[in-house]
């Protein structure tokens, strides 16, 4: 199997699984315990607390750990509009934003929600932001880096808009965290989503960022567990896992960022010399490691089954949408027509691939674009 989807998720390193196995045997004690067993592991999710916080450049109690990506952005838009609706009603996000942001603000009773519109590259412009703040705007969640075009938002400078009128920012940096800097205090922002599936750690374990005083209200109530924010014994394997991903991370991040990018413009330039074949977004800041492309004459659908057949796994756009009928709302939303959309493959590469992997990959694709032209 060649795998090119790794903004769905990745490979679990085997540092980490390693990391991870003394918490599923050994050390099995509740953390809110205060005999040994339990303090062992409490003392496992200090130190993986500790680690994601200085990675990220926060403080140990602004990091709330979650179940994922998901819950994450669930308890930024759900735990502030709870907070704060007697201040104000209305919340900003975009047309792009991952299926998790957009479902959970439409299910906001009572609250008015202004979806931006990006250029056709998928940048949003500030003075769209700007002008779309009212006074009863109490939150703006813009996510840092697509997940379907790859496009990087300047979310420093979208931040400073929302904060000069009094208004919360959260951004999504799950496809962020695993090539762009994520400190919090050089992008300013006060809610920030990251996760540990997409850079080679355990699924079911992300994180919340929320900076000191912002006022948020938990979703699942119980215990004292993460700071009264999130009720439930901690899935200690899980905590270790996604910091041991994050520490790993640290010291290789530049690599593999060089890596899948010299592999993506091999890729990218070799796609686009085929027939029929354009790349749907050319943003001048996008991920490295990330293609998005149209083939004229071939559908998502059969390009993605062939290519299965063939032994390499791509994908027509976010997972969590996979299983939808429905065309890429992402691609709509920066002008592709419906038909363009359907027939929109996203590759994903890793630092696991290899330019023979490329090659190879290259050469089946064409066979299948020239089989259906």
């Amino acid at each position: 199997m060649i795998y090119l989807d790794n903004s769905a998720t990745t490979k679990i390193d085997d540092r980490v699984v390693e990391d991870m196995l003394p918490y599923l045997t050994e050390f099995y004690g509740n953390p809110s315990s205060l005999y040994h067993y339990g303090q062992t592991t409490r003392r496992a999710i200090d130190r993986s607390r500790e680690t994601i916080a200085n990675y990220i450049g926060s403080d140990i109690q602004e990091i709330v750990f979650t179940s994922g990506g998901t819950e994450s952005n669930n308890l930024a838009i759900k735990g502030i509009a709870k907070a704060m609706k007697n201040k104000g009603r209305h919340i900003i996000t975009t047309k792009i934003e991952h299926d998790s942001i957009i479902n959970t603000v439409q299910s906001l009773d009572d609250f008015e929600i202004t979806y931006l519109n990006p250029d056709k590259n998928g940048v949003i412009q500030e003075k769209e932001l700007e002008d779309a703040i009212r006074p009863d705007t109490i939150l703006v969640s813009i996510i840092y880096a697509n997940s379907e075009i790859g496009t990087i938002q300047n979310i420093t400078s979208l931040c400073n808009i929302a904060h000069n009128k009094g208004v919360l920012f959260h951004t999504d940096a799950m496809q962020a965290t695993k090539y762009l800097n994520l400190n919090v205090n050089n992008l300013g922002i006060d809610l920030m989503t990251i996760g540990s599936h997409k850079i080679n750690g355990p699924k079911g374990i992300g994180a919340l960022y929320v900076k000191r005083e912002t006022p948020i209200k938990p979703l699942i109530t119980g215990g004292a567990q993460e700071y009264k924010m999130r009720g439930g014994t901690e899935n200690v394997a899980n905590i270790v896992g996604f910091s041991k991903a994050i520490e790993i991370l640290s010291s290789e991040i530049e690599q593999r960022k060089e890596k899948v990018k010299y592999l993506r413009d091999i890729f990218e330039k070799k796609l686009k010399s085929l027939d029929g074949v354009k790349i749907n977004s050319n943003a001048k800041e996008k991920m490295p490691h990330l293609i998005n492309a149209y083939f004229k004459n071939v559908t998502s659908e059969s390009m993605i089954i062939q290519l299965d057949l063939r032994g390499i796994a791509a994908s027509a756009g976010s997972a969590c949408s996979s299983l939808s009928l429905e065309p890429s709302h992402v691609l709509i939303a920066i002008g592709l027509s419906e038909t363009e959309a359907k027939h929109s493959v996203r590759f994903t590469l890793g630092h696991e691939n290899t330019i023979t992997e490329i090659n190879k990959s290259i050469d089946i694709i064409k066979e299948i674009n020239e089989q259906y032209n």
